[in-house]
């Protein structure tokens, strides 16, 4: 079951946050700006698919009312540890 979701986007981390039943995900994604600009030019919401980890974006398009659908798959990464090392 997808859910229509409105993303927010670190365009810095690469890092998309949304709410789905009112629990946060944390995923991320290679190119943020990549996404981001195809969410401005979408007919509708986005749609998150949390069983195959895919956020679906329908970018407007001549002859298609309903836009023609673009999937991204998202990487979820452990948010409890740290990717740097410090050595003292």
């Amino acid at each position: 079951m997808a859910f229509s979701i409105l993303p927010i986007i670190d365009l810095q981390t690469g890092q998309v946050q949304f709410t789905v039943q009112d629990r946060w995900y944390t995923r991320y994604i290679a190119d943020p700006a990549h996404l981001e600009r195809l969410i401005t030019r979408s007919s509708r919401r986005p749609v998150f698919d949390p069983a195959a980890g895919e956020l679906v974006v329908f970018v407007a398009s001549a002859g298609q009312p309903d836009g023609r659908s673009l999937a991204f798959r998202l990487a979820k990464f452990p948010g409890t540890i740290s990717l740097a090392k410090l050595r003292g």
